[in-house]
C-alpha cells in the first residue's frame, strides 16, 4: 500500500472486485456471462477472489443498492427448484447460462419480459430485485451485471444500453462531455479523436455544461457524483451529439446515465492497408476546455497552445491523483 494512501473500506473492496469481474474478467475466470452482461450471483460468489474475501450475498446486495454511480443492476429470477452445482465450462456463448438447469427457462423469460416492456429499465428491475432479497436470500435466484464499462466483447451494447437517435431528440442529453487529463490530450489531438482504450466504448458524462466550466464553476459540487467522468478531470471534450449521430456515429445511454460510443471505423494509423480501428473523431467535437485555461480547441482550430509538458508521461497517475475514482 503506497505511503499515505488510506486503506479501502470493505464495501469499496467488494465493489471494485465486482467491477473487475463483471466488466473485464468474467470470461478469463470462467464465469458464465451472457450477451446482456448478466451472471448468476451464486456463480459470482464462487469466484476465487470473492471466496478469498469471504464475500456474502448481503454484501453483493449492498454493493448494488449503495453504489454511488449505480454501477450494478440486479435481476430477480425466482424458482421453486433447488440449485445444482455451477457448470465449469468456460464457454463464451452469448446464450444465457445459469447455475441451475431447471431455472434457465425462467431466467430467459424474465429477461425477455423486461426487455420487451418499453417502460422497463434496469432501475425498476433492480428495485424489484432488491425488494425481493428481503424475503428470498437465495443467491442463485438473482442475476447481476455491470451497467457499463465492459471490455468483454461478447457483451453487446444493443442488449445492455439504450441507443440514442435523432428521431427522438427529446431524449438526447443537452451535454455530452468526455473528461481526461493533461497527459492524454496531446495524444488525442495528434491521433484525431477518442479511442476506447481497451473498453467496448468511450465514456461520456452529461455535465457539466461548457458555460458553467467557462464561468469558473466547479465540475461537481462537494459530494456530487458524476457518472461517466472522473470529477478531477482536467480537460473536458464536448461532443456535438446531433452532428455525430447524423454522420452515423452510434451513441448509447446506460441505466446509470453514462453516454457511450464505440465510434466509427477509420484507417488505423501505422496499420496495414485496409486495416481499420474505431474512433470518435475530433470532427464531432465542438469545443475542448481546460478547466483553468478555458477554451484550447474549438471547431477544428487550436484556440490557445497548451504546455509542452502535457505530452510528457507521468503527469498524472493512471487512476487519477487519488487512485480511487472509477467512471
Amino acid at each position: 500500500m503506497p505511503k499515505g494512501r488510506p486503506t479501502a473500506s470493505r464495501a469499496v473492496t467488494v465493489s471494485k472486485a465486482l467491477s473487475l469481474l463483471l466488466r473485464h474478467a468474467a470470461e478469463k475466470e470462467g464465469l458464465p456471462i451472457d450477451a446482456q452482461g448478466y451472471a448468476n450471483v451464486s456463480d459470482v460468489l464462487a469466484w476465487r477472489k470473492l471466496k478469498s474475501l469471504q464475500v456474502t450475498f448481503p454484501e453483493i446486495v449492498d454493493a448494488v443498492a449503495n453504489s454511488d454511480k449505480k454501477r450494478f443492476a440486479l435481476l430477480y429470477t425466482p424458482s421453486t427448484s433447488q440449485p445444482t452445482a455451477a457448470p465449469t465450462s468456460t464457454s463464451t456463448s452469448t446464450e444465457p447460462t445459469t447455475t441451475t438447469a431447471t431455472t434457465t427457462t425462467t431466467e430467459t423469460e424474465v429477461k425477455a419480459e423486461a426487455a420487451s416492456e418499453p417502460e422497463s429499465t434496469d432501475t425498476t428491475t433492480t428495485t424489484t430485485a432488491l425488494a425481493a432479497t428481503t424475503t428470498d436470500p437465495n443467491p442463485s435466484h438473482y442475476l447481476i451485471r455491470a451497467t457499463q464499462g465492459h471490455s468483454i466483447k461478447t457483451v453487446e451494447a444493443a442488449h445492455l444500453l439504450e441507443k440514442l437517435s435523432l428521431s427522438d431528440k427529446d431524449k438526447l442529453p443537452r451535454t455530452v462531455v468526455h473528461g481526461t487529463f493533461h497527459s492524454a490530450w496531446p495524444a488525442i489531438f495528434s491521433s484525431g479523436g477518442l479511442r476506447c482504450m481497451g473498453r467496448n466504448q468511450v465514456h461520456f458524462a452529461t455535465g457539466p455544461a461548457v458555460e458553467d466550466v467557462l464561468a469558473g464553476n466547479a465540475v461537481a459540487a462537494p459530494g456530487q457524483v458524476i457518472s461517466g467522468m472522473r470529477r478531477d478531470a482536467q480537460v473536458l471534450i464536448y461532443v456535438d451529439l446531433e452532428k455525430a449521430l447524423s454522420a452515423g456515429c452510434p451513441f448509447w445511454r446506460s441505466e446509470n446515465g453514462v453516454i457511450l460510443s464505440e465510434g466509427v471505423d477509420v484507417d488505423k494509423d501505422g496499420g496495414k492497408e485496409g486495416e481499420k480501428e474505431k474512433i470518435v473523431p475530433l470532427e464531432f467535437v465542438d469545443v475542448v476546455v481546460e478547466r483553468k485555461m478555458g477554451k484550447i480547441w474549438e471547431r477544428g482550430q487550436v484556440v490557445q497552445e497548451w504546455p509542452s509538458e502535457w505530452a510528457q508521461k507521468g503527469t498524472r497517475h493512471k487512476k487519477g491523483p487519488t487512485g480511487k475514482n472509477r467512471p
